[in-house]
């Protein structure tokens, strides 16, 4: 569908106008040319703003727009760029079609010269399909519609009544303008630079395009000079002639003495260079373009069960968080950009992944100044084409390897960008083997595969990966599954996504879109279309609303519980450095839009200041680290220790800072700051226990490219119960250089075990039948329904008929061969019924029943489920 002019750069020559007076109709998908609106005729026009991103939902997923204007008092020629639009765009003036565009992230236009008229009608028309069943989705936008990190996330499975609608961007968001230009325009200006023998090398590429139909002889000239204006800029110029019609390429190398390298924020400057490229042609500027670049040389070695990825011959361990800044790409301005990046920065962030969108490219030009990495992704997100006609999954993967020329021509000369990643957690990954048949037929395997050899055909220079979370991990311990203490004993090659989710702070903003009325029901609608996920706050965050007693402490323990979990995460990612961990990305930095989220920031740019502090912590660049070896988790963000064992807590030294480094010492000490009340003899016992302890250890401190050091490990018999403190300072030469404690109780009582909660209604009827409860001969039955997203059931336990436990049964399922035993993983397809027995030996008695059942269906909940049915009373016999 891109017959069109793709316009990565502006051509900077005749000037531009931008187009307002804009109104718009809204239509059906396929609606439109019947009522002549290509000619800008039917009824319903009503005033729109341009730019302004809109939303489409069912029934109304497209809309037309229309303007006039004159004739450019212009004597070359006129381009129209649209600078953005979701998703699928056409474009016809006077009512003929100019051409097609898919994509929402690039710039693209249509040449208007030989249909200008002295009065112009222009007319677009921008569509947007709404697809419910994500698993079968053909359309390619990111997390705009999949994810949750959208308004009305995937996690709620559709399950949200009126007023909530599933809507997904549409429209014109970037301003739409005419450029005026001559014959010969600059499609794209490729800049390469690297080194020889200690100096700069730049090759330099560009494709010229002849609009007119008569053949043009002009010269280029090509401007290089330090973007800090030192020095003196160097010129070079090439005579062109192409035919009417044609294009060309023009190859150029330049040599620049003393070039300086752009680095990491981290480590040094990030010296940029601007290239500037003039056309001329009859002695007459033509189009003009520029962009910047950096000399910077990345080295990797990235595949199964390795990586390591150096900068300018500096290995980096990369401290990251993810980054999606809005749902609202209208709304993001260089300003807000430049506020993310300096947060990012005094967080101790050296790169940002950005999640499964292409941003304006206001942010990459100022990562680029800032020295800020990035990890870039093509809007891909979830499942494709599932099952999909031949010519739906031939659509989907034509338009993403489409999509991702576009994004490497737009954005291949920022050297902030480091790594390719073409698809964001696919199902084919092994951590996503609980979606059943999805991921055992490894769907999009081979598209991934073949968009990875797609990057590093275009740009050489760079990693690709196939997707975020193969070779990299999502570490969902502490969030949806498991604790923070399995994350003490796993060895990833780099994280890029951890972290949990926790309440905007009271006074946001944020709440005003929400809702702060408290109490709430436990999965209140508005906080789910907000993304709380009620089950993961039930099982593993700081529990349901109804657990609180206030909006106020709700809040304050959910984003200590984030701060806690972020930071263990993060430090004990950095222990690991380089053997084999390189680097830890939290997710993410600013929720998207006004959410109950994961963000440090939420949707209204307020820090959730415990977390955010807690990031900035653990990534200090040089710091001392204490990773709980003995310690075990307490609900909700405690850290308690048996006092019947023995405490132990490596202490680590890890170093980012290359102005760091030799001999130092640690200091540490135990202190218990509060006891418990006791009385008696455990009063008498309790005085006479030690409860300070400390110590020292030297240790050669590391440079900022050798791996963390285990400086010493703190061994006691903690036998006094009560608050303890342990705090560990690192000197260098007497200075102290950083200093870090952890809180924990030393306890005897064991934790309540957490009771399974019951699956949320709105969950548990995208399960099951919940009237499905039946008597068999021999037992019971019910049926299974899943409406949520393909997934596998792995857990059914804990069956209570009445309240009363089953002890002696049989679980087995109906199959087209009959009835046969419950596999231990079973595969729930969507919307296909499931029929499971219970054997027990006897038949349900009339009247009544409920089924009480622990079921875990992975990557969508785990609780109690519970059905319900009647059995009828036998009919009496006929006389």
């Amino acid at each position: 569908m891109s017959d069109c002019l793709l316009l990565p750069l502006e051509q900077r020559s005749g000037g531009k106008r931008e187009l307002s007076g804009w109104e718009a109709v809204w239509k059906s998908l396929g609606e439109g040319e019947a009522e002549r609106l290509p000619f800008g005729r039917g009824a319903g026009w009503k005033p729109v703003g341009v730019p302004r991103q809109l939303a489409a939902t069912t029934g109304a997923q497209s809309v037309w727009y229309r303007t006039v204007f004159p004739k450019p008092d212009h004597s070359g020629r006129v381009v129209l760029r649209i600078g953005g639009a979701f998703t699928a765009t056409h474009a016809w003036l006077n009512g003929r079609l100019l051409g097609s565009h898919y994509g929402h992230f690039s710039a693209f236009g249509f040449d208007l010269t030989p249909y200008l008229k002295p009065d112009n009608e222009l007319v677009i028309c921008c569509e947007s399909p709404v697809e419910t069943q994500l698993d079968r989705k053909r359309h390619v936008m990111g997390h705009f519609n999949d994810g949750d990190l959208r308004p009305y996330p995937a996690s709620a499975f559709m399950s949200l009544g009126e007023p909530y609608r599933w809507e997904v961007p549409l429209g014109l968001w970037r301003p739409v303008e005419l450029e005026y230009v001559g014959p010969i325009v600059i499609d794209w200006l490729r800049l390469k630079p690297g080194f020889e023998a200690g100096d700069g090398r730049l090759e330099v590429e560009a494709r010229l395009r002849n609009l007119d139909g008569r053949q043009m002889d002009g010269e280029v000239e090509l401007v290089v000079s330090p973007v800090s204006g030192a020095g003196v800029p160097l010129r070079l110029r090439r005579e062109f002639r192409i035919a009417g019609g044609g294009d060309q390429l023009i190859s150029m190398r330049l040599a620049l003495p003393g070039a300086r390298r752009w680095e990491p924020w981290r480590f040094g400057e990030p010296a940029l260079y601007r290239a500037e490229m003039a056309v001329e042609v009859s002695r007459a500027e033509s189009s003009r373009v520029e962009d910047t670049f950096g000399f910077r040389d990345l080295k990797w070695d990235i595949g199964p069960r390795r990586w390591s990825l150096s900068v300018n011959d500096r290995p980096m361990f990369l401290r990251g968080a993810c980054y999606a800044p809005s749902h609202r790409m209208d709304e993001l301005t260089a300003e807000q950009f430049a506020a993310d990046i300096r947060l990012a920065k005094e967080t101790n962030l050296d790169a940002l992944r950005v999640v499964a969108n292409v941003l304006p490219r206001d942010f990459y030009r100022l990562a680029d100044e800032a020295g800020m990495l990035l990890l870039q992704e093509l809007p891909l997100l979830g499942t494709y084409a599932y099952q999909a006609r031949a010519d739906d999954a031939r659509f989907f993967e034509t338009t993403a390897k489409e999509m991702q020329a576009e994004m490497v021509e737009l954005l291949r000369n920022h050297p902030s960008i480091a790594v390719w990643i073409a698809h964001d957690d696919p199902p084919w990954l092994p951590d996503n083997a609980d979606m059943g048949d999805v991921h055992v037929v490894r769907q999009n395997h081979s598209i991934d595969q073949d968009l990875k050899a797609g990057f590093e055909a275009l740009d050489p220079t760079r990693p690709a990966l196939p997707a975020s979370g193969e070779t990299d991990v999502h570490v969902r311990l502490g969030w949806e599954e498991g604790t923070w203490k399995d994350v003490i004993d796993t060895e990833p090659l780099i994280v890029t996504a951890f972290g949990a989710q926790s309440l905007p702070s009271i006074g946001s903003p944020v709440w005003d879109d929400i809702g702060d009325r408290f109490p709430v029901a436990d999965d209140e609608p508005s906080w789910r279309y907000a993304g709380f996920q009620p089950v993961n706050w039930a099982e593993r965050g700081v529990g349901l609303p109804s657990a609180h007693p206030s909006l106020d402490a709700y809040v304050r323990a959910s984003q200590n519980y984030h701060a806690l979990l972020v930071r263990l995460t993060a430090e004990h990612m950095r222990t690991r450095k380089f053997e084999p961990c390189w680097g830890a990305f939290a997710f993410h930095l600013v929720d998207p839009f006004p959410a109950i989220g994961w963000g440090l920031l939420d949707g209204a740019r307020q820090k959730k200041e415990a977390p955010l502090a807690a990031l900035a912590e653990a990534f200090r660049a040089t710091h001392v680290i204490i990773d709980p070896l003995t310690a075990e988790p307490d609900r909700p963000s405690e850290i308690i220790q048996r006092p019947d064992k023995a405490f132990n807590a490596r202490i680590v030294v890890v170093n980012d800072d290359p102005r760091v480094a030799g001999v130092g010492s640690v200091r540490w000490s135990v202190t218990r700051e509060r006891g418990v009340g006791l009385r008696g003899v455990s009063r008498i016992k309790d005085v006479a226990s030690r409860k300070s302890f400390s110590g020292s250890a030297q240790c050669e401190v590391p440079t900022a490219f050798e791996p963390a050091i285990h400086a010493t490990t703190v061994s006691l018999a903690l036998q006094a119960e009560g608050e303890y403190v342990l705090e560990a300072t690192l000197l260098i030469a007497g200075e102290e250089i950083d200093r870090t404690e952890l809180r924990f109780a030393v306890t005897a009582n064991v934790p309540p075990a957490r009771l399974r909660p019951e699956l949320p209604h709105y969950l548990a009827d995208r399960l099951a039948d919940l009237r499905s409860l039946q008597s068999e001969k021999d037992g019971l039955s019910l049926v299974l329904e899943n409406k949520t997203r393909p997934a596998v059931l792995t857990t059914m336990t804990g069956l209570r008929l009445d309240g009363r436990l089953l002890t002696r049964h049989d679980i087995q399922i109906e199959t087209h061969a009959g009835r046969a035993p419950l596999p231990r993983r079973l595969d729930l397809a969507l919307e296909r019924r499931i029929r499971v027995y219970v054997v027990t030996g006897e038949p349900l008695a009339p009247g009544a029943h409920t089924l009480e059942a622990d079921v875990s269906v992975a990557g969508v909940g785990s609780g109690r489920l519970l059905i319900e049915g009647q059995v009828p009373a036998e009919a009496p016999a006929a006389l």
